[in-house]
């Protein structure tokens, strides 16, 4: 479809348009496809967040054990390398509450008639999710070289 913009003297524009034809194959599979990303963006992020609780709270077990396996039976920990082994849990604890904030349903009130409503609503719900995903991660990363640099001490001390 072309679209020609003729000037008019008041200040309103006016369009003609030139020639309609059928979607070439190629634009409606792009178009296609669009849908589906934006059908299938919001319950991308929910599904990442259900993995990625997962993840988090395993991430817990799976340290203390290495941690078990790296440190003898009886040992006295200085504060600091007490400090170091107990951080990285919480992280992972801290990064899976995140994750499960972005988990949460977005509850939204709009009309269907109203567009500017629905895509209002649809941002929101993918930026909030966004930014709970990001912070996740971010935590989840930190807990992860913690973990790292605890496992590695512990092994050299």
């Amino acid at each position: 479809m072309k679209v020609k913009q003729n000037n008019v003297e008041s200040s309103k524009a006016k369009l003609e348009m030139e020639s309609v034809g059928p979607l070439s194959p190629h634009n409606e599979a792009l178009y296609e496809t669009g849908k589906e990303m934006l059908k299938g963006s919001i319950s991308t992020g929910r599904d990442f967040c259900k993995f990625m609780i997962t993840v988090s709270t395993g991430a817990i077990p799976i340290y203390l054990g290495l941690l078990k396996f790296v440190l003898p039976e009886n040992i006295t920990l200085s504060l600091s390398k007490l400090f170091l082994s107990v951080v990285p849990p919480f992280f992972f604890l801290i990064s899976a509450i995140v994750f499960i904030l972005g988990y949460f349903p977005q509850v939204d009130y709009f009309s269907l008639d109203i567009i500017n409503q629905i895509k209002q609503a649809y941002e929101k719900t993918v930026i909030k999710r966004k930014k709970f995903i990001n912070f996740g991660i971010i935590l989840f990363l930190i807990g992860t070289v913690f973990a790292i640099m605890s496992i590695v001490i512990h092994i050299i001390r």
